[in-house]
């Protein structure tokens, strides 16, 4: 921003000397959105998306930054639910795979990744912090031995994330496995894939913004040798283009939502759930759709859409 702005004349401002139309709205109805629906600086980092030459945004109206807000607030709850159900299902199947298929109860296998963290007493008391909030029975009675049940049951994500790929590096033959990404951050500490289900996570959960990063202009761009295997299968099954599905690997946001529903479609067993997901996903597409005329003269936008929409329409088509 040129400046910061305080009042809705200052936002009204704004919008005029960027070249932004207000379309179907008024002075007087733009101040009201801003004030009943959402906050400017939200709205307006939707902008990035469209094209920007000598301070001025092109082919962008009040009303495209609406509609990209709405259908964004749509992804971001049936998103939450995606990970949500990847959450639960890993747990069951990492608790179900150290159960009866080794030797450990789940007692020695905690302690083992504790002791296995750059500072143990740390970690340790981290995982009872976080039981404590979440369940203080649970916590009274097993806070001196615990299970690694209760951490499942009471530990946000991130600590599930580093207990599986700990798991998964000295279990190779694991169902699991195509979750581990074979690489180290710079804490030492191996990550999952689960690392870019929970960045979109957290984005959903803490109402972040998603839309405003999907494309070559507003996107943080990978090396697309970070594209892993599960996302480049999902997309390769899709019958995505190699041109196409490297340009939107190496685009931060949708690889992680890519690898989001990768991870969902390779998991996930019921099939009345993939059918009730992947129908939220449809729903929301066509809604995308419904004002399509503001995105007319904007390809890249256009290519986001067709992209997941072939990638759904292959979900539905495999179940």
């Amino acid at each position: 921003m040129d400046k910061i702005l305080k009042t809705t004349d200052d936002m009204l401002d704004f919008l005029s000397t960027k070249n932004i139309d207000l379309g179907t709205y008024d002075d007087n109805k733009v101040s009201q959105f801003l004030t009943g629906n959402t906050y400017f600086f939200k709205l307006i980092s939707y902008r990035k998306n469209f094209q920007f030459d000598n301070g001025q945004y092109y082919h962008l109206s009040f009303d495209t930054l609406v509609d990209l807000s709405n259908i964004d607030m749509r992804l971001r709850y049936m998103l939450v639910h995606f990970c949500l159900d990847i959450e639960h299902c890993i747990k069951i199947k990492l608790l179900n795979e150290i159960t009866f298929q080794t030797e450990d109860d789940g007692y020695s296998f905690l302690g083992k990744y504790i002791a296995s963290n750059n500072n143990p007493s740390k970690i340790k008391q981290k995982i009872l912090t976080q039981i404590k909030r979440t369940n203080s029975k649970l916590y009274d009675k097993h806070h001196a031995q615990l299970p690694l049940w209760v951490v499942m049951e009471c530990c946000e994500f991130g600590v599930l994330e580093s207990i599986l790929a700990f798991y998964l590096a000295s279990n190779p033959n694991s169902a699991l496995i195509k979750l581990n990404v074979n690489r180290i951050e710079a804490d030492n500490n191996n990550i999952s894939l689960l690392s870019y289900v929970r960045n979109i996570r957290n984005k959903a959960a803490h109402n972040s913004v998603i839309l405003n990063s999907i494309t070559n202009k507003s996107g943080i761009i990978l090396d697309i040798t970070r594209a892993n295997s599960l996302a480049s299968e999902l997309v390769i099954n899709a019958k995505i283009s190699r041109p196409v599905r490297r340009k939107k690997l190496s685009i931060s946001t949708i690889h992680d939502i890519t690898t989001t529903l990768a991870i969902y479609d390779t998991f996930i067993e019921s099939e009345t759930m993939k059918k009730r997901r992947y129908k939220e996903l449809q729903e929301l597409l066509k809604r995308a759709q419904r004002e399509k005329e503001l995105y007319a003269q904007n390809d890249e936008i256009i290519s986001v859409y067709r992209y997941f929409n072939q990638i759904t329409n292959y979900l539905i088509e495999t179940l």
